[in-house]
């Protein structure tokens, strides 16, 4: 891929031709007709296994997608950047100091216990105790103290206001006394689907919990299986093996999907964020320089129509179109190569001549096929200004792992569901590295810092989004962050499937229990 719509297309065609032959050519290696699931099981692939099962430690997608069907929270994500009760049939605040939450009467666990104001109180109490391991826990050390003056009423007391306190009230709920070993092992949770086996690197099994508060499943059993690779999730899919999988197809493959009687494809708004993040603290990447030479040598046209296939638009922030804290006035990064030749030059880094390059990157990405294919092409593009890039790719346990601990130059990954601002303190606050929060590339500035703390402060939205804003125009300056596209939420399923329409654009599987199929 060399920038130009023709060039970037043509991978995408001549990798569509290939695989269209592969499904043609592996067909009879795929289960026969007797291998497939019955009607009352809904099987949905997903690229990688969770990390953790516990609600208190899992951040990777995987896991969060567990916790969406068995943990519920005292609150759920709305539309919008706002909440919804949950767990708690209300919660009310008058300072920003005090939350109180009213949880719902007749509430229990998997296991048949009731879920009281006691449980919730562990869970967090837990997340705080010393030596508890845990990027969740460093927002949650704003709580001074948790009340529970009655089995239904649960009281924060907090140090300070904190407008995005419900935020932190999305976290799942654990039995009183629930160790880590026994959450990761023998989760319980409270919510429509419980877990009932697990094998590593292959399938997680859940069934339907009758004595969940709210509408009962439709379907009595969900599999979420574990394909890693995308050819072989598109293989299960079109012989049944497989009836949902959401944003991990190629999308070159989906006109070959919408032909298929058995499948549909539905796209819906999403807030997937896609993003490359550099680590400040190394000697080339951290010059911002160099960071926006990369940014100007991108084109997010091309990604967009040539890989993505449309199915995902530009942004220059991470928080998802329609948001209440959006700024919609952010320069755009527009492809501009002689820029980028001269932010390199000044940078430091001339070109040598020779066909020699610039500089030599590594990119660390993990081995799902969509994401080596974008890598590929933003190698391609950054070869045009003398960049060479040497693709890392890793499964994604151990490619996570290296991001988490720093160990990378910059690396490719999406944020899911970004409902409120405050993520802002997780990803750009200074002291919120890693195991304190997901500031993997040590940014910092202190006038961000001081902004993200204020707009934690302060009730009122309009004064909270003004210092949103200047923390967007920031990011946008110093890009720590390189924005790629927020993508919009492509689900190929079996046809038969209803509900749909109930995938929310934070793209949680929350709406699983909303899935049925048409006899």
């Amino acid at each position: 891929m060399r920038g130009t719509r023709h060039s970037n297309g043509g991978p995408g065609l001549v990798r569509s031709s290939l695989l269209l032959a592969a499904l043609l050519a592996v067909a009879t290696a795929c289960r026969r007709d007797a291998d497939r699931p019955s009607d009352d099981t809904l099987v949905v692939g997903i690229e990688s296994g969770p990390l953790h099962f516990d609600p208190r430690v899992g951040t990777d997608q995987a896991s969060w997608r567990v916790h969406d069907v068995v943990f519920p929270g005292l609150v759920k994500k709305g539309t919008g950047g706002d909440f919804l009760p949950d767990l708690a049939e209300s919660l009310d605040s008058a300072d920003g100091v005090t939350w109180h939450a009213r949880l719902r009467a007749g509430l229990t666990f998997h296991d048949g216990r009731p879920l009281t104001s006691r449980d919730v109180a562990f869970t967090y109490r837990s997340l705080l105790a010393p030596g508890f391991v845990s990027s969740k826990r460093e927002p949650l050390k704003v709580i001074a103290s948790i009340e529970t003056p009655s089995p239904l009423d649960v009281v924060f007391r907090l140090t300070a206001p904190y407008a995005s306190f419900p935020l932190q009230l999305l976290l799942g709920i654990v039995p009183d006394g629930t160790t880590t070993e026994e959450a990761d092992t023998r989760p319980v949770g409270a919510g429509p689907y419980r877990l009932v086996s697990s094998r590593p690197d292959d399938r997680v099994v859940f069934e339907r919990f009758d004595g969940y508060y709210g509408p009962r499943a439709i379907l009595p059993r969900v599999v979420y299986k574990i394909v890693p690779d995308a050819t072989t999730r598109a293989l299960e899919l079109l012989h049944g093996t497989l009836h949902l999988a959401i944003n991990n197809l190629p999308p070159d493959l989906l006109p070959r999907f919408r032909r298929s009687p058995g499948l549909a494809v539905t796209i819906l708004p999403g807030s997937t964020y896609a993003y490359l993040a550099f680590n400040l603290r190394d000697p080339v990447v951290g010059k911002v320089e160099v960071r926006r030479a990369l940014a100007l040598a991108l084109d997010r046209d091309a990604l967009a129509n040539g890989l993505w296939r449309g199915t995902v638009e530009k942004t220059e922030t991470l928080l998802p179109p329609g948001h209440w804290a959006r700024a919609d006035d952010l320069p755009v990064l527009a492809r501009d190569l002689p820029r980028a030749r001269a932010l390199l030059d000044a940078a430091g880094f001339p070109d040598p001549g020779g066909g020699r390059p610039r500089l030599v990157l590594d990119y660390k990405t993990s081995t799902d096929e969509t994401s080596v294919l974008q890598a590929t092409a933003i190698a391609a593009q950054w070869r045009e200004v003398g960049v060479e890039t040497r693709i890392r790719s890793n499964d994604f346990a151990t490619f996570y792992q290296d991001v988490v601990r720093g160990n990378f130059r910059l690396y490719a990954l999406r944020w899911q569901g970004i409902v409120d601002p405050d993520h802002y303190h997780e990803v750009f606050l200074s002291t919120a590295v890693p195991p304190k929060g997901w500031n993997r590339g040590f940014y910092s500035d202190p006038e961000v810092d001081s902004w993200i703390l204020e707009a934690r402060r302060l009730l009122s939205r309009p004064a909270r989004r003004a210092l949103y804003v200047e923390i967007q125009r920031r990011a946008a300056r110093d890009l720590p962050y390189v924005s790629l596209y927020t993508a919009r939420t492509v689900a190929v399923h079996d046809a038969r499937l209803t509900g749909l329409e109930a995938i929310p654009q934070t793209g949680d599987f929350t709406f699983l229990p909303r899935i049925g199929r048409r006899r």
